[in-house]
């Protein structure tokens, strides 16, 4: 009996110190946090268990948000971040680099690498209605059915959000119809979305979003803070459809509209249509920037914070991201690349970063 109390005692203490040995190690991982576009879902969970198999000693905290709202987390609110990554590139210069960091006095960032394309379309479900009629020449009149529900990101706070709006001005050109991107947004808000021609010939339109943007009540439209946050009820028939990035919609199974390429964002070859039509926040909703957003080809954006607290772990991140298997990652996950990756301020790169680049 005493040598099996002695046994069963020297098993426990070996269970014991084993479970302390485990919390010890994961109390001493670094963690390490990455804020990014909430379309990268999917992928970025794959590249994390990836990154964390090839570094132990790091945990990854992944935060999906709206591309601006990314952004808003490191200048407004003034949280730490380790890479921020946004579907909008041109969102970094326009956010973070004009922006002073209060603690330090430098700006929360002087480079964007372009790593990331995508195209804009209507996602949908078999279920949605008139889903065995809906066509690229016909979608727009079907969106503007009173018995239709659709969705947009808040264009606000998400890329997705203003970039569907984009889409529906230039659609009002590339169709002739004059009444289209009234039809699909302008009254549809409790406070009326407008767009104000350009004084200029040949100058863009820029569509007007107002500080409150509430949609009416039985407009058929619903809108949510991020893109992905309507897949959800696409996926419950509570929508019919919604604007979404081609590669949201394949990695949920879910029908995609592909849209024409003379307007939907994801062909540098119209890249001077794109450039007609801008997005501007006609209000003060931010502290220290007022963003007027320009229509250009589908680029997603990363940069690494000025105040980021391992800004080595971060440079170990974005080369695992740029490489071979971090690309093929995200080509897994119907996620297009830039290759090479393309970078504004090639000199204000981390050197480690600076071969893997083009400017």
């Amino acid at each position: 009996m005493k040598k099996l109390s002695y046994l069963l005692l020297t098993l426990i203490l070996t269970i014991a110190l084993s479970a302390c040995a485990m919390l010890s190690n994961k109390k001493e991982k670094i963690q390490m946090r990455v804020l990014f576009a909430g379309s990268l879902i999917v992928p970025f969970d794959d590249l994390e268990h990836a990154f964390e198999e090839q570094h132990p000693n790091i945990d990854v905290l992944m935060e999906g948000h709206g591309s601006i709202q990314c952004i808003r987390h490191v200048t407004e609110l003034e949280e730490l971040a380790d890479v921020v990554v946004v579907a909008d590139y041109a969102l970094i210069p326009l956010m973070m680099y004009e922006v002073e960091n209060p603690e330090t006095g430098q700006p929360y960032a002087n480079w964007t690498i372009q790593f990331a394309t995508n195209q804009l379309g209507l996602a949908y479900t078999p279920e949605s209605a008139y889903a065995d009629e809906i066509n690229a020449d016909n979608w727009y009149e079907i969106l503007s059915r009173p018995d239709v529900l659709f969705g947009l990101s808040d264009p606000r706070f998400d890329a997705c959000g203003y970039r569907g709006m984009m889409v529906g001005q230039l659609a009002t050109s590339f169709y002739d119809e004059a009444n289209l991107f009234y039809n699909l947004f302008g009254d549809r808000f409790t406070q009326p979305v407008r767009v104000q021609k350009s004084q200029e010939r040949d100058g863009p339109s820029t569509i007007l979003i107002p500080e409150i943007l509430q949609p009416e009540e039985n407009s058929g439209l619903i809108m949510r803070g991020a893109s992905v946050q309507l897949l959800g009820l696409l996926e419950s028939g509570d929508l019919d459809y919604a604007f979404e990035y081609q590669s949201v919609s394949k990695q949920h199974n879910l029908n995609f509209l592909a849209l024409p390429m003379e307007i939907n964002l994801s062909d540098p070859a119209h890249e001077e249509n794109y450039e007609s039509i801008r997005v501007k926040l006609a209000f003060q909703r931010f502290a220290t920037v007022n963003p007027e957003f320009e229509g250009k080809t589908i680029a997603y954006g990363l940069t690494i914070p000025s105040n980021a607290p391992h800004p080595e772990l971060a440079i170990e991140f974005v080369k695992f991201l740029l490489s071979a298997e971090g690309q093929a990652i995200l080509q897994g996950q119907y996620h297009p690349s830039i290759i090479p990756p393309i970078t504004d301020q090639k000199n204000a790169l981390p050197e480690e970063l600076q071969a893997i680049v083009e400017e």
